[in-house]
């Protein structure tokens, strides 16, 4: 077995290759970190822009409904009001031919 003289230069030199490939490592877990709380800060804003958008889209779909509904109904009445009007002109034409003694 041989044994090698190492000089303090060769360790010395050593330990700072070794402090900066710690120093690297240490600047790469911060940016990872950076990343990684960035990346769930954009999480939560996509999560609540999408509850807004949810909360949004319900109340147009119950506006849209809504006003059809409400129109809907309008044509309803109009038709039912209508014929309430033609039955009632009818009934008082019976009524009038009753009194005159005309329906069998």
């Amino acid at each position: 077995m041989t044994t090698e003289n190492i000089s303090l230069e060769f360790l010395a030199k050593q330990s700072k290759l070794q402090i900066d490939e710690v120093r690297l490592v240490r600047q790469d877990l911060a940016d990872m970190m950076r990343l990684l709380t960035a990346t769930y800060d954009l999480t939560r804003r996509i999560e609540r822009r999408e509850t807004e958008l949810r909360d949004d889209i319900e109340l147009m779909v119950k506006m849209e409904l809504g006003g059809s509904l409400a129109n809907m109904q309008r044509i309803i009445e109009n038709s039912l009001s209508r014929i309430e009007h033609s039955v009632g002109d009818v009934a008082q034409r019976v009524e009038a031919l009753e009194r005159q003694g005309l329906t069998p």
